[in-house]
């Protein structure tokens, strides 16, 4: 029986991010056109917050949702969606809306040709053990024993994890960052946080926008196969020779 139950999946956190070329305005009329955009795209937020170099919208009714807008350098914006709470429902919803957003800021701010400098996109999730997530991480992964921990002085060890950074080489698009820690909430969770980062500038286009679900669900897959794979990979089967 396998000690990670990957069906226990638990997503609690989706978030995409992305800088573009181009002032951002404060005036208080395009703030008032890009929450009418939204309006007519469905998403009605229940709290707003304006400072000097951002716009930050927040609904907390329903499956919470947050999206913020902003300077970050000299003629750089950025546009941040994320779910600032644990998400009420799985990736496709918060796929939908994050399109919906982008469109509505192309409406108002970018129009067309927009061109956007680099994307991240993070997802977190939980699983369930039938043990402390760190032994399984320590003893079964990583093949340590538990009296090598002894060298940090004695104390318990409440949990751990790596990190793991996989740069862009070959044929590969996108850099990689993994993290997989037990869960100080609950010891017997695991915590698996994957982000890509797609660092190579693009020019949105009328057909493809700006691909945030594209680039969700390319990322959703990673983290559920190829990183659940690593995870659920112990010192057993490399020295039985399975690989």
């Amino acid at each position: 029986m396998p000690i990670v139950n990957i069906q226990s999946k638990q997503s609690i956190f989706f978030g995409v991010h992305f800088l573009l070329v181009g002032e951002w305005g404060t005036d208080s009329k395009r703030l008032l056109d890009f929450q009418k955009a939204l309006l007519d795209e469905g998403l009605e937020f229940s709290e707003t917050g304006t400072g000097p170099r951002s716009f930050v919208l927040t609904r907390k009714e329903s499956s919470a949702f947050q999206v913020k807008i902003g300077s970050v350098g000299p003629q750089v914006s950025e546009i941040k969606i994320v779910t600032p709470e644990r998400p009420s429902h799985v990736l496709d919803p918060f796929c939908k809306e994050a399109e919906a957003v982008c469109r509505a800021y192309i409406k108002v701010w970018a129009g067309m040709p927009c061109q956007v400098l680099r994307c991240d996109a993070t997802i977190r999730h939980l699983y369930s053990c039938n043990c402390h997530a760190f032994k399984h991480l320590w003893e079964d992964r990583l093949g340590q024993q538990e009296d090598d921990l002894k060298y940090l002085g004695g104390r318990p060890v409440l949990g751990g994890g790596l990190r793991l950074v996989l740069p862009r080489v070959n044929q590969w698009k996108d850099h990689v960052e993994v993290k997989i820690e037990s869960f100080l909430g609950d010891p017997e969770k695991i915590f698996i946080e994957t982000m890509f980062l797609w660092p190579d500038p693009f020019i949105v286009n009328t057909a493809d926008g700006f691909n945030s679900t594209g680039r969700l669900k390319e990322l959703e897959k990673y983290a559920t196969h190829e990183v659940c794979d690593f995870l659920l990979k112990d010192k057993t089967e490399d020295n039985n020779g399975n690989n």
